[in-house]
Parts: structure tokens; C-alpha cells; sequence
């Protein structure tokens, strides 16, 4: 065990590891509860700002997407508005259309029924004169 130092090094090498040990501890050492209470209050700040900015542009972002939405319905509405004119237009058309036929029809209808009328009238008339 004797090397030919006195245990001088084992006591340098204690205080050595000492000192780094100290210097280490007081490096990773807690922060105090002033300095530890403030660092919170900063960091509770940071996210604070940083929530009111996501809030700021999202309701921003909101905004757009309504007033997108609120163009695109007035858009549809404009649209809907004219196919429904255009599908009444053709309606009322179709009707008229339909209505002149209906009528030339019983027109047609009343005309043959009345010749059929008179045709039957005649011909009674010339089996009363043949009888």
C-alpha cells in the first residue's frame, strides 16, 4: 500500500472532489422560491400572450370562414332564386300552352258533337219523311 506518499494524495483528492462536487451542486442547485415564483409568473405571461395571439387569429379565421359562407349562401340563394323563375317561366308556358290545346280540343270535340247532333237530326227527320 505504501507507494511512497505520505496519504497526501488521498487528502488532495478528497478536497478535489469536494470542490467539483460543490461546484456542481451549486451549478444544478434549486433556484430560490423568489426567483423560482417569478420564473413561473414569466413563463404564465409567455403562455398567456401566446393564447390571446391563437385566440386573436382564430377568431379572425372565424370571421373569414363566416363571411365566405355568408357570400357562397347569398350566391346559392341568387341562384336558386333564378332556376326557380326560370322553372315557373316554363311552367306558365306549358300551362298556356296546354290550356290553348285543351281548348282547341273541346272546340274540336263540341264541333263534332254538334255535326254528330245535326247528323242525327237529319237523318231522323228523313226516316219520319220516308215513313
Amino acid at each position: 500500500m505504501s507507494n511512497g506518499n505520505d496519504g497526501s494524495d488521498f487528502i488532495k483528492g478528497v478536497i478535489f472532489g469536494g470542490l467539483v462536487g460543490g461546484v456542481i451542486a451549486l451549478l444544478y442547485a434549486p433556484k430560490s422560491g423568489k426567483e423560482m415564483r417569478d420564473e413561473i409568473k414569466q413563463r404564465s405571461l409567455e403562455l398567456m400572450d401566446e393564447a390571446e395571439s391563437g385566440l386573436e387569429f382564430a377568431q379572425k379565421r372565424a370571421e373569414e370562414i363566416l363571411a365566405d359562407a355568408t357570400q357562397q349562401i347569398d350566391e346559392l340563394r341568387k341562384e336558386a332564386e333564378k332556376a326557380a323563375g326560370d322553372i315557373k317561366g316554363d311552367a306558365l308556358k306549358k300551362y298556356e300552352k296546354s290550356k290553348k290545346s285543351l281548348d282547341n280540343e273541346k272546340s274540336r270535340v263540341k264541333d263534332a258533337l254538334e255535326a254528330g247532333m245535326a247528323a242525327y237530326k237529319e237523318e231522323k227527320q228523313s226516316k219520319k219523311k220516308k215513313s
